[in-house]
C-alpha cells in the first residue's frame, strides 16, 4: 500500500540515509527550477522539518523569495522494497526558507563547511510513488 501523510513517513525516513540523488523542484518557477543534492546530506529536525545544505540553489531561493513557490522534493532508493519489488520513492511537498545565520545554519555549517545557506524545508505532505 502506498504511504501518504502530512508528516515524514517511516518509509521515507528509512531510505533517507542511503546516499542517493534528491531532486528539488520549485513548482511555480517559469520554467520550473530543478536542483539536486544527496539524501545523506538531509538532516531531519522533526516529523515535518528537515534541513538541506545549499552551496548554490540560487534559482530555487529566488523562486521562494519572489513567489513563495512551493517545493516538490523527490527521494528514492533501489535498496528498499517498494510497491512493485525493489525500489522505493517519495515526493515530499513543502514550503521552504533559506537561512544564512542562526542555529540551523551553524549546525549544518559544522558538517558542510562549503554551504552558502541552509534550506529549511517545512513538509505539507508526503506521498509514496513507488
Amino acid at each position: 500500500m502506498l504511504e501518504k501523510s502530512t508528516t515524514l513517513t517511516k518509509g521515507l525516513l528509512e531510505i533517507m540515509p542511503d546516499p542517493q540523488p534528491v531532486t528539488i523542484v520549485s513548482v511555480e518557477g517559469n520554467p520550473a527550477h530543478v536542483v539536486n543534492t544527496w539524501s545523506d546530506y538531509v538532516q531531519v529536525i522533526d516529523d515535518q522539518t528537515f534541513l538541506i545544505p545549499a552551496a548554490g540553489m540560487r534559482s530555487i531561493e529566488a523562486d521562494i523569495q519572489k513567489k513563495s513557490s512551493p517545493l516538490t522534493i523527490a527521494f528514492g532508493s533501489k535498496k528498499f522494497v517498494g510497491t512493485e519489488g525493489m525500489g522505493r520513492g517519495y515526493h515530499a511537498h513543502a514550503t521552504g526558507e533559506f537561512l544564512a545565520s542562526g542555529e540551523y545554519f551553524d549546525q549544518m555549517k559544522a558538517n558542510f563547511p562549503w554551504l552558502r545557506k541552509v534550506l529549511v524545508v517545512h513538509v505539507t505532505d508526503v506521498e509514496q510513488k513507488i
